[in-house]
């Protein structure tokens, strides 16, 4: 149940830890499927900076006094099933690579939301410094990687 601002931060960071957790698990799949080697090696990176990513999450769990517990998050489940949806269809391995950066982009914007959220409740929490910078080099991250990830859509 939802009661406040607090309770509804935590929710968020959980669904957030669970979007990283699984992005970290799928990313070597990615980069394994994409034709584009500079695709690649932006699924290999990223991987790692995801690795990041959930250490700086964990952290903000104790800051707010709460468990890293994942909680899954429907919209990643839509996105991972329409790109599974799309795989299976697919006759050119090439276009497989505008596939998986779709993929990317979503998870991206997704991570990019559930961040302003969870900005947007730190500041009306007025929480310390310790937990707000993580986040928000979480969501430079995250903008930087969809960045990238259109600049690979266009080539």
């Amino acid at each position: 149940m939802i009661e406040s601002d607090r309770d509804l931060f935590v929710r968020e960071l959980r669904k957030l830890y669970h979007i990283e957790r699984e992005l970290e698990d799928l990313q070597s799949g990615l980069a394994e499927a994409a034709t584009d080697e500079d695709l690649e090696d932006f699924f290999m990176g990223h991987s790692e900076r995801t690795t990041e990513q959930i250490a700086r999450l964990e952290p903000i769990f104790d800051g707010v006094g709460a468990e890293p517990t994942p909680l899954e998050n429907a919209a990643l489940e839509g996105l991972r099933t329409d790109r599974e949806d799309l795989v299976e269809d697919l006759e050119d391995p090439v276009l497989g690579d505008l596939v998986e950066t779709e993929l990317g982009r979503g998870i991206e914007r997704l991570e990019i939301t559930k961040l302003e959220t969870l900005l947007a409740l730190a500041d009306r929490m007025e929480l310390p410094d310790e937990i707000v910078d993580p986040l928000e080099q979480t969501k430079t991250e995250a903008e930087t990687g969809l960045e990238r990830l259109r600049e690979l859509t266009a080539v």
